[in-house]
């Protein structure tokens, strides 16, 4: 059980920080919690895993197949596995990452 998200990562100027929580919730699939200052991206990437983002505070731009999305605090979006998307912080952001057959 993990009682508040946001108190388990911190922001560092200029970074991404992440958490794994797989362990932690003892599950087979990947669960991440991410700390990202403004202006912080993760490139395109893609994974054999569909993918579950929610927004836990501020916002973020997430570009899935050239359309750009911006999922704002306690917002949630789906990526199918194998696309390819990227991540973009327009504020600082924090938010968790589920993946999921």
């Amino acid at each position: 059980m993990i009682d508040n998200l946001l108190d388990l990562i911190k922001y560092h100027d200029g970074q991404i920080a992440s958490r794994s929580l797989t362990k932690k919730l003892k599950v087979a699939h990947p669960i991440t919690l991410y700390a990202m200052s403004a202006g912080e991206s993760i490139s395109n990437e893609s994974s054999k895993l569909s993918k579950l983002i929610q927004v836990l505070e501020g916002s973020l731009q997430v570009e899935i197949a050239g359309e750009k999305h911006v999922i704002k605090h306690q917002g949630l979006i789906s990526i199918a596995a194998n696309q390819l998307h990227n991540l973009y912080a327009l504020e600082d952001t924090k938010l968790l990452q589920i993946e999921v057959e």
